[in-house]
């Protein structure tokens, strides 16, 4: 009685009352037209999207229902991944596909907090928690890349499409999103669908950056990554590929994570990003310099680089936002296994994505990486 008094309370109360808010306008969804290959994402009609708080709770239940639901080879192919996540770089396509297997799992688990766009925010308003910041850090990328109306941006590694329908609906510019996770990109054209972009074009691709990349050269006006570079199986070649598909003068956004005062020599350090790895999926965190270089080694000229946090300094308050944003749902979990309702597994697979949550706020708190890294670069005109 608990459990089910604690999901309507949550769940259908709130969508009864968003029932009442305004109507929603709707987002059209196109084939990619800058593609010399055979991936096209499909052509999405007009319908009406839901309030966001609908959304919200809709999307909570079908990702709850989803772990609930997991099969027992998906939860073992999560727990084999996890050694791949505390490699110290992705080697090879096999490799590359246990992060699919990871992702399968924690796709569903960040969308019941606020990480649905699977990354931690810059913090440029202290004030605020991570899902406004995260709106504020997407913003200002767009206004970096030059983002408007008519010109043409990627998206690479685009996770569930979030990014991409941000930085379409706030510039007007057109957004093309690669991104390797099959259910991922459906999950993108599936938003899209839902939500209101004032007919802004949106595409979606399903591919690899490790592949040469399914686009004709000089054909984009700007590109961005958030939290996709560490799974670069050779940065360099990657950098290579981005540099290719941009127009002359055209900025690449880079936002990831990096280390700093991190000392592999310390045993603290080192069981700190143990514990932080199967939580944040951050397989390879290199040092600054280091992307920089691979940046500069491919043509590009470095414009900034530097730690994203408004006045240069990371704030643990947002990790504990984000953490904070799941105690409905672990409730329900903790709830449902101590009634025995729960499947065998969930609670195990529950408790293995949580367990780096204080290791990260502390990693956080003592500087060894940053979340938010931002490196600008642009390729030079002709």
């Amino acid at each position: 009685l608990k459990l089910f008094a604690l999901i309507f309370l949550h769940g259908a109360f709130p969508v009864l009352v968003a029932m009442g808010q305004s109507p929603s306008r709707a987002v059209l969804c196109c084939v990619d037209r800058h593609s010399n290959s055979e991936s096209k994402s499909e052509v999405v009609a007009k319908p009406v999207a839901p309030p966001s708080c609908v959304h919200r709770q809709l999307t909570f239940f079908r990702e709850l229902r989803a772990l609930w639901n997991l099969p027992q080879e998906s939860i073992d192919a999560y727990f084999e991944a996890n050694e791949v996540m505390g490699q110290e770089r992705i080697t090879c396509k096999e490799d590359e596909d246990k992060v699919i297997d990871w992702y399968n799992v924690l796709n569903h688990f960040c969308a019941l907090g606020n990480v649905e766009k699977m990354y931690i925010a810059p913090v440029l308003d202290a004030r605020l928690g991570n899902e406004e910041n995260q709106r504020l850090f997407e913003e200002k990328m767009a206004r970096v890349l030059l983002a408007s109306s008519g010109k043409t941006l990627l998206d690479l590694g685009c996770g569930k499409g979030r990014v991409a329908n941000e930085v379409a609906t706030y510039s007007g510019a057109r957004v093309v999103g690669l991104n390797y996770d099959k259910s991922q990109v459906d999950s993108a054209v599936e938003f899209a669908d839902l939500r209101r972009a004032y007919g802004v074009e949106l595409s979606f691709l399903h591919g690899s950056f490790n592949d040469p990349l399914p686009f004709e050269s000089e054909s984009f006006d700007a590109a961005y990554e958030v939290g996709a570079f560490c799974y670069a199986i050779d940065k360099e070649k990657l950098c290579s590929e981005i540099y290719r598909v941009l127009k002359p003068g055209g900025r690449f956004s880079y936002c990831d994570w990096c280390r700093l005062d991190y000392d592999p020599d310390d045993p603290h350090h080192r069981e700190l990003l143990r514990q932080v790895k199967p939580l944040t999926g951050m397989v390879e965190m290199p040092f600054p310099r280091e992307v920089e270089e691979a940046f500069v080694r491919s043509g590009f000229t470095v414009e900034v680089s530097q730690e994203a946090c408004v006045g240069g300094q990371q704030f643990s308050h947002v990790v504990r936002d984000s953490e904070r944003s799941f105690w409905f749902a672990e409730t329900v979990v903790n709830t449902a296994d101590r009634l025995y309702l729960a499947p065998k597994n969930l609670k195990r697979v529950w408790e293995r994505i949580r367990e780096g949550g204080q290791a990260l706020q502390e990693a956080v708190e003592l500087n060894l990486f940053s979340m938010t890294w931002h490196i600008v670069i642009r390729k030079p005109m002709k």
